[in-house]
């Protein structure tokens, strides 16, 4: 009965490499707690919707102040309110808002966070490190028109392997799929088949 007793609440000995796989899995995933967290600008996309699903979840309403951009009440002088002075539904969505903004703050690594331009509201610090990371339009544009013409010339290179063309059409499909860019079933099959050496 005693060895039961020990066997229910025995656990594995934590080793630093369990320990830092752990601490890894939390910053991806979050926990009840803490939002996911982006640890690298090249991580934003797989994290991004990790993010708004984890503050969906747990702070609806602060999500809220990512959709539409807060702006602090004024009074009739057009200055703007002291705290002191909010009605409930203004202390409310004040609330939320200084609680997306905590949010960002945990989620974002601190040297990415710094390089961030935005005017200290949670949507522009949102839509600050999507420019930071898609680019201006123009430039996501660009982005767009390169990796199309790059997918009209895909061919093997001499000497390349099948496994090296494939990683390399691979990347150029998830590059493509980030940007939103489509195309037919027939055309992706079509591009790689002739592109095999």
């Amino acid at each position: 009965m005693s060895e039961e007793f020990y066997n229910a609440f025995a656990t594995s000995p934590t080793t630093p490499a369990s320990i830092a796989q752990n601490m890894n899995l939390e910053n991806e995933t979050g926990t009840l707690q803490k939002p996911p967290k982006l640890m690298s600008i090249e991580e934003y996309y797989g994290w991004k919707d990790r993010f708004e699903n984890w503050v969906q979840a747990n702070h609806l309403r602060s999500w809220g102040c990512i959709l539409k951009k807060y702006v602090r009440p004024r009074t009739e002088l057009r200055t703007e309110k002291a705290i002191s002075d909010f009605n409930d539904k203004e202390c409310e969505m004040y609330k939320a808002e200084k609680m997306m903004i905590s949010l960002l703050q945990q989620a974002i690594k601190e040297d990415i966070f710094v390089l961030l331009q935005h005017d200290k509201t949670s949507k522009s610090i949102c839509d600050a490190l999507k420019t930071k990371f898609e680019g201006s339009d123009k430039m996501i544009k660009s982005k767009k028109a390169f990796l199309k013409k790059e997918f009209d010339l895909f061919t093997s290179f001499l000497g390349e392997d099948t496994k090296k063309l494939i990683e390399r059409y691979c990347d150029l499909v998830r590059s493509m799929s980030l940007l939103s860019i489509t195309k037919e079933e027939e055309e992706w099959v079509d591009k790689l088949a002739d592109a095999l050496p």
